[in-house]
């Protein structure tokens, strides 16, 4: 296990030196996030290690170049040796896999891609990528892989427990559009109804066309909020800012957002923002309560997710992970107090307000999995989850379903500012859930995992 124990990129430049160009091939995709063919110094955030891959200088580095280092040195005595200016970090000399006997069977996932996946996690936290990390697989009805390492709080020297509660950030989306879904089950409105029946401020929205206001040409709909095709978005527009000063609650939020210029007609474009926010709006008033207790009553309650919501009881307070900022690539620093967490807000946001564990978001992507049933529970139809997974961006050219990304072949995904991510496979019958907690997050890491998970499952077909 003596590679394994390489910081992660070092452990990629000798793959591609100590193997074959397929094995160069195998590794690559797993840190070229926009799969695009290229390493960008962004997803490969190393500048020597850069520099060494980029044998024609043009801050690009591509699969063939990384195979043609594999290929040089293949058999010139050096197939196995880190360049000379990467160090190994002291902590990963001691770094080890964990077990991965029975369940990771079971789970039908292959023990020694997992070891590969602790290794991998390990060096992340040692080359300070990552503060800490959490990662769990699901798969053929089993728990495979439930990991964590690095730290909750690295200046209190607390070790990341399984149980830590991380901000969702826009992982929040998903569950408050499935409290919507499960309104709309139980009839309380029509995907295509206009939203102005219960939300009046949107009675008629505006839209910015060529530096002027024009009257939209189609009513927003609860199914253009679920997919982020409505006209709103993140930001502002020109001439158009966004009051600074939050709002107390979420009607005075919608009233504000309903007197701001939309960025397309209705319908017609795709732009990712704050529409999820107008949907929790839409489902108070249609349930007369607040979004907070919607929520919990539909979903969080109905699938035991008891550490989910959106704020931490003080009782709970000392099992938040604490935040950090990564203002370069190395470098850590210690972000917004956890105790902020511990006040109830007055406005529940429901594009990025929800707060978890990392148990209870696999309670609700094996919901989802189940086709809208858990434990006995059926939280939406089959039918719903189905729509779910369906691209509602097709005419515009985009994919996107009702909540999260979708890709047409099954898969439902989607993930938080601060790095968290999950994604479900249906093909495969299995979800990964990553957890970090890093503002402004850029690191590889989650790629690092998904594309490890991804081999755990095809090595264990074989």
């Amino acid at each position: 296990m003596k590679l394994f124990r390489l910081p992660l990129f070092v452990l990629f430049l000798s793959a591609t030196a100590s193997a074959p160009a397929q094995d160069a091939a195998r590794r690559f995709p797993q840190f070229d996030q926009d799969s695009d063919g290229k390493l960008t110094p962004e997803e490969l955030p190393y500048p020597n290690l850069f520099k060494r891959l980029d044998t024609d200088g043009d801050n690009w580095v591509t699969a063939e170049e990384a195979q043609a280092i594999g290929t040089r040195g293949h058999g010139q005595g050096d197939d196995t040796t880190p360049p000379a200016n990467l160090e190994t970090p002291a902590k990963l000399i001691d770094a080890k896999p964990r077990e991965h006997g029975e369940k990771a069977a079971k789970a039908g996932l292959d023990p020694k891609v997992l070891a590969e996946v602790d290794l991998a996690m390990q060096a992340a936290v040692a080359k300070k990528e990552v503060s800490g990390v959490i990662g769990l697989v699901h798969r053929n009805g089993h728990r495979g892989y439930f990991e964590a390492f690095g730290s909750q709080d690295i200046e209190a020297q607390k070790k990341m427990p399984l149980n830590g509660i991380f901000r969702l950030q826009s992982m929040s989306k998903p569950v408050v559009t499935v409290a919507a879904l499960a309104l709309f089950d139980a009839g309380k409105f029509q995907l295509d109804d206009p939203i102005a029946e219960h939300l009046p401020e949107w009675a008629e929205p505006r839209v910015l066309e060529g530096g002027k206001l024009v009257p939209a040409r189609s009513k927003i709909t609860p199914r253009m909020l679920m997919s982020h095709s409505c006209g709103l978005y993140y930001g502002s527009l020109p001439g158009y800012p966004l009051p600074r000063k939050r709002q107390p609650h979420l009607e005075a939020h919608s009233r504000l957002l309903a007197t701001l210029p939309l960025k397309y007609h209705p319908g017609e474009g795709n732009s990712y923002g704050t529409s999820i926010d107008i949907l929790g709006r839409y489902c108070e008033v249609i349930a007369g309560k607040p979004l907070d207790e919607v929520v919990r009553e539909l979903v969080l309650d109905p699938l035991k997710m008891n550490d989910t919501d959106f704020w931490v009881p003080t009782a709970k307070g000392d099992r938040i992970v604490q935040i950090y900022r990564q203002p370069e690539p190395g470098t850590l620093q210690r972000g917004r107090p956890a105790s902020q967490l511990t006040v109830k807000p007055t406005m529940f946001l429901g594009g990025q307000g929800l707060c978890g564990t990392t148990a209870d978001y696999a309670r609700f992507c094996l919901m989802i999995l189940n086709g809208g049933e858990l434990d006995g529970v059926r939280i939406l139809k089959p039918e719903t989850v189905d729509m779910m997974f369906v691209n509602q961006l097709e005419g515009i050219g985009e994919r996107y379903g009702l909540g999260g990304a979708v890709n047409g072949e099954g898969s439902y995904a989607w993930g938080g500012a601060n790095g968290t991510q999950f994604w479900i496979d249906r093909e495969n019958d299995l979800f990964g859930i990553f957890m970090v907690q890093t503002q402004h997050y850029r690191a590889p890491t989650s790629a690092t995992f998904r594309g490890l998970v991804t081999e755990a499952v095809a090595v264990s077909g074989l």
